[in-house]
This record gives structure tokens, C-alpha cells and sequence, in this order.
């Protein structure tokens, strides 16, 4: 009786064995596209950037049938309403974000700090050491020597990890979230 899995053996076994390969390989790319494919357009509904199309109200039009549109201000759907006064706002307590040996504390992970696109980012490093820090995905780079008062425009909407550059370890995450 001859070995099992001999090549070799003159019967197209190289051929058989190269098609095998190549069905395999196919096989682990179409799984793994379906696998992204699947996470991309499943589980994407809780991110920051999800889309959100009218928030599952939808309008009526002048001929009284409903629209996915909404109704424009001052339309008869939606009358305007009376400028109101805002209070006066408080001043947004400044978020403190501690960093031991350029790592957070021992015990919990990096601070999550979340604000609007547009508005001012203001938060402190509390070190006793100086400290290099970057965050990326907004190309700000900056050293401290010892607790400082951080602050720029948000520019752009998304989640920025505040990487310390000495460690490589992340010590916050700012989330910036599109304006309303």
C-alpha cells in the first residue's frame, strides 16, 4: 500500500497539492472580507461618526402627506418659535488628566474627555516630571515641565488617544463629537 501523502508519485499530486493551496487561500480571503464586511455595516450604528438620518420623525408637507424631509422654520408644519434668552453659562469645569511616570495611574486607563467640533478643547496634565505628549490624529506635539493647562479648537469630529512619547502609552482619549 503506498504512503498516503508520498508526492511525487507521477499521478498530478504537485498540481492537486498547488490548486489546494490556492482554494485555501481564497477561501481564507472571501471569510476574512465577509468578516469586515459584516462589522463594518453591523456593529458601526454606535460609533461616534454614525450617521443619523432625522432621528425616526418624519414631517408632513403643505398636502398633508408625510416626507422624510423636516419642515423648514417658519413653515406652517413648524412655526417659528420665540427667540428665547439662554441663561448665562457656567464655565465648563477644566477636565484633569493625571499622568505618573508618562503612564496613567496605576489602576485605571487613559481619561476619556468629550467635546464639540468647534468649541475650545481645554484640559490640564497634572505631572510632577517633565512630559512629551502627542495627539494623534491632530498633529499637536507638545513638552511640559511640570502641570500645565492644555487648549485648541476643535477642529475636526472623531476620537484623538493623547500618547505620552517617552512610554508610548496612552493617557486620554479625546472625543470630539460633530456639532448639533
Amino acid at each position: 500500500m503506498a504512503p498516503l501523502f508520498a508526492g511525487n508519485s507521477g499521478d498530478g499530486s504537485g498540481r492537486s497539492r498547488w490548486i489546494d493551496r490556492i482554494a485555501g487561500i481564497l477561501v481564507g480571503v472571501v471569510l476574512g472580507l465577509g468578516v469586515l464586511v459584516y462589522f463594518v455595516f453591523v456593529h458601526s450604528e454606535g460609533t461616534i461618526d454614525a450617521p443619523k438620518v432625522n432621528e425616526g420623525k418624519a414631517a408632513t408637507t403643505t398636502s398633508g402627506e408625510e416626507s422624510d424631509l423636516p419642515a423648514h422654520p417658519g413653515s406652517p408644519e413648524e412655526p417659528v418659535a420665540e427667540p428665547q434668552k439662554k441663561p448665562e453659562a457656567k464655565p465648563k469645569p477644566i477636565p484633569v488628566v493625571k499622568v505618573i511616570g508618562g503612564a496613567p495611574p496605576e489602576g485605571s486607563g487613559p481619561k476619556e474627555l468629550h467635546f464639540t467640533k468647534g468649541e475650545k478643547v481645554r484640559f490640564e496634565i497634572e505631572t510632577s516630571e517633565p512630559f512629551t505628549f502627542e495627539i494623534k490624529g491632530l498633529g499637536i506635539t507638545q513638552s511640559i515641565e511640570s502641570t500645565s493647562t492644555i487648549s485648541f479648537k476643535a477642529s475636526k469630529a472623531g476620537q484623538f488617544p493623547v500618547i505620552a512619547s517617552a512610554t508610548l502609552i496612552g493617557v486620554a482619549d479625546i472625543l470630539i463629537s460633530p456639532k448639533k
